[in-house]
């Protein structure tokens, strides 16, 4: 009971010291979506060709959305004339990064691993949208790409037919909030409630398996994996996580408590990189909707820029 209560008193410790950078991320997100500036910008990805590559990484760094969400977004926007590259490079780099993860990340890793989180979800969105192109290039048929013709319509609408790409959106506190009547300031709220429930589960996950790995797995096996650096556990690492559910807050939560043994910069970005890129209900949503040889390539793109991420921005200083 004693050891109970004390795992208890030191996630609610560290959730204290974590809580004003948890509200400033939260604060600002809620801003983003609150003058919808990511939906400004995601209009316009169609009108700039290469450069909807570099548009669509920045926009998937302001995106508050993991995996499973941004999905179905990039499947609206590819049948809405959004060509593959820039597709895939808004996929893959949303999961990445947000305003709420990386004010978090600075406090749960510092400043020098946060960056390089940033520069890691820079440099795979664009490596996604790069390689997708030189694969056109090279023949790839980006004309077909579904397994079956996808029924039209709005996905946001309540009776579109496929579950799986279905919205409910609508159905969110702030939606509820802004079509009773409510003002700037209630729908920022509603909206920054709405951010602080969804950061916050995972934040709060995060810091309970740091607690209690600190408690329950020996040292030496913390040390061999976190601190070592060999390059044979970033790779197992990177293909551990991958598959998994793990989104950026959660990554930067469970690395917080291990900061100070040390931590390999190598392995940290294949945890902060490969956990939120992409995760099982994606995956299965991918496998189900899209041909085999694009999921594949989206795989590919995903396990191979973890690694490229995790052993050469170290080398470059990052």
């Amino acid at each position: 009971m004693d050891q109970l209560l004390n795992i208890a008193t030191e996630i609610l410790a560290e959730l204290w010291e974590i809580f004003p950078y948890f509200i400033v991320g939260v604060a600002i997100e809620a801003w983003v979506r609150t003058k919808k500036w990511h939906l400004k910008i995601r209009k316009a990805l169609t009108r700039y060709g290469l450069l909807a590559i570099g548009i669509a990484t920045v926009l998937g760094i302001v995106s508050p959305l993991c995996a499973c969400g941004i999905l179905p977004l990039t499947i609206s926007l590819i049948l809405s004339g959004l060509p593959l590259a820039p597709a895939m490079s808004l996929l893959v780099a949303s999961p990445l990064m947000s305003p709420a993860g990386y004010s978090l990340a600075l406090k749960n890793v510092g400043p020098a691993l946060a960056n390089s989180e940033v520069a890691g979800a820079l440099f795979l969105g664009v490596f996604a949208g790069v390689v997708v192109h030189i694969m056109e290039r090279r023949g790839f048929d980006v004309l077909n790409l579904f397994r079956r013709e996808l029924p039209k319509g709005d996905f946001h609408d309540p009776d579109y037919p496929d579950e799986v790409l279905r919205c409910f959106c609508n159905e969110m506190f702030s939606k509820r909030v802004e079509r009773d009547g409510g003002g700037p300031v209630s729908i920022y709220l509603a909206k920054m409630w709405e951010g602080g429930v969804k950061v916050g589960k995972y934040l709060i996950l995060g810091v309970a398996v740091q607690v209690l790995a600190l408690h329950v797995i020996p040292d030496a096996w913390i040390d061999a994996l976190l601190t070592s650096g060999n390059p044979l556990a970033v790779i197992g690492l990177t293909l551990a996580v991958v598959p998994l559910h793990i989104t950026q807050i959660t990554a930067t939560a469970m690395l917080f408590g291990f900061m100070d043994k040390g931590v390999d910069s190598s392995t940290a970005l294949a945890l902060l990189i490969g956990g939120p890129v992409t995760a099982l209900p994606a995956i299965s949503v991918f496998i189900t909707l899209f041909r085999p040889k694009v999921f594949l390539l989206y795989l590919s793109i995903c396990i191979s820029g973890t690694l490229l991420v995790s052993f050469l921005f170290p080398l470059a200083g990052f």
